[in-house]
């Protein structure tokens, strides 16, 4: 069942996000490959966009993620992107510091987590 994302989490993941592509952001190929093909026109700084738009949603819910590299506080959620539903798997690792964006494609398995 998806619950509410802790405002702390998405405050924190969305904060590294818009510091762009730096030492502190990892993106899966999987991710980019997947998010370019549902949107073959997008840069990928529209990726990060896309996510940070989803992460300023107030109620935005979702799942928790557990036993999954990488280790850290793991979410899955679904938001829209022009239109389009978009599933996405962030996780926010141990530390604190580095974000990893570990899935960006279409729901396989409906518009809910």
């Amino acid at each position: 069942m998806a619950t509410k994302i802790p405002d702390t989490w998405k405050a924190t993941v969305s904060a590294v996000l818009k510091e762009g592509f730096t030492e502190r952001l990892e993106v899966t190929i999987r991710a980019f490959q997947n998010f370019q093909d549902l949107f073959p026109d997008a840069f990928n700084y529209h990726m990060l966009e896309a996510f940070i738009a989803a992460l300023d949603i107030p109620d935005l819910t979702g799942k928790r993620v557990y036993g999954i590299t990488p280790e850290g506080e793991t979410y899955e959620f679904i938001f829209t992107y022009r239109f389009l539903p978009v599933y996405g798997k962030v996780c926010l690792r141990k530390d604190g510091r580095l974000v990893v964006i570990i899935s960006a494609h279409r729901p396989l398995k409906g518009n809910e987590v």
